[in-house]
């Protein structure tokens, strides 16, 4: 028996990269599917992948008037098993340099984002303890990263923001994804090495595996993101030695 069979799923951020992929492992599991991301073009060309088609609504994630009709209508005439949210933004540069216009985006995206998204959303997981939310953040997150502020600054952020909110509401579905590197078009853009980085459809896969469980966070690959949880409690200096040595050098 399939017990995938019949569960529903809204997936934000389905176009790219991690999205992308888990819509069309969930699509092979016979999931029911909702289907958003910024571009409706984008979405119609993934709607046609699928075996089955998915309800689609494009949503700009940054403009809360917009997040908000676009939620309000979807959860008015749905019920869910799982919502993912993966929308992220990226571009690698020296703080210095970078322009105001990265820096606010950055933010908009990859934290601004996730506080519209939890305000719209926790009246309904409040109300549908069936229903999990499962926000991704990264491992980026965990410490002070080079090469990555200010994207690592705001997963940080998102880390805090949903423990402090899910310390609150201990039975919401509120969950977090903390990936490490996966190959996507934003890892793309890297010039660095890149310990452990997988494929899109390997973190899907191992996202999956974990949806029964009742962990809190999904963190992969466990090789990189137990390294990084080691370094959040070494005392600075030999994490700093570690950053030098192993990651400036």
């Amino acid at each position: 028996m399939n017990t995938y069979r019949h569960k529903t799923v809204w997936i934000i951020g389905a176009s790219q990269g991690i999205g992308r992929a888990l819509t069309k492992k969930l699509d092979s599991l016979d999931y029911d599917l909702v289907l958003s991301s910024r571009h409706l073009s984008d979405l119609d060309q993934l709607n046609d992948q699928l075996s089955k088609k998915a309800k689609i609504y494009a949503l700009d994630v940054t403009d809360f008037n917009d997040f908000s009709l676009i939620t309000q209508s979807v959860l008015e005439h749905q019920s869910f098993d799982y919502i993912f949210y993966f929308p992220g933004y990226y571009e690698p540069a020296r703080l210095e340099e970078m322009s105001l216009e990265v820096i606010n985006m950055t933010l908009e995206v990859n934290l601004k984002s996730v506080i519209y998204l939890l305000k719209l959303m926790l009246p309904y997981l409040k109300n549908n303890h069936c229903c999990q939310l499962l926000v991704a953040s990264s491992i980026a997150g965990y410490i002070g990263l080079p090469h990555s502020q200010p994207y690592a600054a705001c997963k940080a952020a998102v880390i805090n923001l949903i423990e402090s909110i899910r310390a609150e509401n201990p039975k919401c579905g509120l969950r977090l994804i903390n990936p490490g590197f996966v190959k996507t078009r934003l890892t793309k853009k890297n010039k660095f090495f890149m310990p452990y980085i997988i494929s899109a459809e390997q973190a899907a896969n191992f996202i999956v595996s974990e949806l029964s469980t009742k962990k809190f966070e999904i963190h992969f690959p466990k090789k990189m993101s137990l390294i990084m949880k080691i370094l959040r409690f070494v005392p600075y200096r030999v994490y700093f030695y570690f950053m030098r040595k192993y990651v400036l050098d």
